[in-house]
């Protein structure tokens, strides 16, 4: 009976219905990231529109580090709305989404009802936190039990095992995110609305340090602000010879080493003038860059052809090589070259033939 009362039936919160102003809070937050914001602001759009909409289940997916989950804070703070998040990483019983039937000792309402009870209006985001890494084991499969839940067709009478009573979903903003979209089961994937978030150019990367990062990493290592400046080219120093990745969580922490080996000089000598980090102080600072950034022949060579490699975490230029000698007249490939990419060499080798 207190699940039953403490579970919110009709209590709302009121949306930020004005657009700019919703589009105002989702750029102070985040750079770039135009179709997720373009979506929120149709969906609200839509709304104003048509009074009351049966809400989307929007899911983000991209590469670790692009800011995924922090969209979904994001959107809850532009709204105006409760946020509610359940990480679903590694849950593998059936129970934890749809609840226990009381009869059993330790029973208690599924993660969704839960949810719904701490944050007490019926019109939350909630953000379902990693569903490629549902498990599934003997005690059922949660990726089926998520379909009732995010189902436009039947979310309006959820039914947790716990509450029994029927339980309505549809005025809830559900945002889920993944890092790959094979290991969503197919009826699952069907529901979700997919928006790719894609992997930071350079230039983007550059931008987020400026507007975000190194405020926030400044503030985390007690760096009184003024005290150290960063050039751009140090930051797109750091950026392309001390990470790779998709995301800018690796450039955060180089820049939060940048920041506490300033802390460690300005605490020796509290008289030090303010550091300003170039090139070279990144080098000092962060010792041997990991990474080489393969530049292209400034003329062209003979036997030399550049080639694009691309994966999730950015790309690179690739001088590919070729060279003759006595033989049968064969092509050998070497290096670890996909079907089409031989395809490709054996194609050019018959074409000079």
């Amino acid at each position: 009976i207190e699940t039953v009362l403490a579970v919110p039936w009709w209590q709302k919160s009121e949306d930020n219905d004005s657009l700019t102003n919703v589009e105002k809070i989702l750029d102070e937050d985040h750079y770039g990231l135009t179709k997720p914001k373009e979506r929120i602001l149709e969906y609200l759009a839509v709304k104003k529109l048509t009074g009351n909409l049966k809400a989307p289940i929007l899911c983000f997916y991209g590469p670790p580090g692009c800011g995924k989950t922090s969209l979904g804070r994001s959107i809850a703070r532009a709204l105006g709305r409760k946020f509610v998040k359940a990480s679903l990483g590694g849950v593998s019983d059936e129970a934890e989404i749809r609840g226990h039937r009381r009869t059993y000792v330790g029973s208690m309402p599924g993660r969704i009802v839960s949810g719904m009870k701490k944050v007490g209006v019926i019109n939350p985001v909630f953000l379902l936190d990693e569903v490629d890494k549902l498990g599934s084991s003997y005690k059922g499969d949660p990726a089926n039990a998520l379909l009732e839940v995010l189902d436009p067709e039947q979310n309006f009478a959820f039914n947790d095992n716990y509450l029994e009573e029927p339980y309505d979903l549809s005025h809830v903003l559900f945002l889920c995110t993944a890092n790959y979209l094979e290991d969503i089961p197919a009826p699952l994937r069907d529901r979700l609305e997919l928006i790719e978030v894609n992997s930071y150019t350079a230039l983007e990367k550059l931008q987020i340090a400026k507007q975000h990062l190194i405020k926030k990493e400044s503030l985390a290592n007690g760096i009184k602000e003024g005290k150290v400046t960063f050039d751009d080219d140090a930051i797109l120093y750091i950026i392309e010879h001390y990470t790779r990745e998709a995301g800018v969580r690796d450039l955060e922490r180089k820049i939060a080493t940048c920041l506490r080996k300033a802390a460690v000089i300005f605490v020796k000598n509290p008289r030090s003038k303010p550091i300003n980090i170039n090139i070279d102080k990144v080098k000092e600072f962060l010792g041997t860059q990991p990474f080489e950034n393969t530049k292209k022949e400034k003329e062209p060579q003979i036997g030399v052809v550049t080639g694009l490699a691309y994966t999730q975490f950015g790309g690179d230029i690739l001088p590919i090589e070729v060279n003759y000698f006595a033989g049968k007249g064969g092509l050998i490939l070497t290096g670890k070259l996909g079907e089409v990419m031989k395809e490709s060499a054996s194609i050019a080798f018959d074409f000079v033939k």
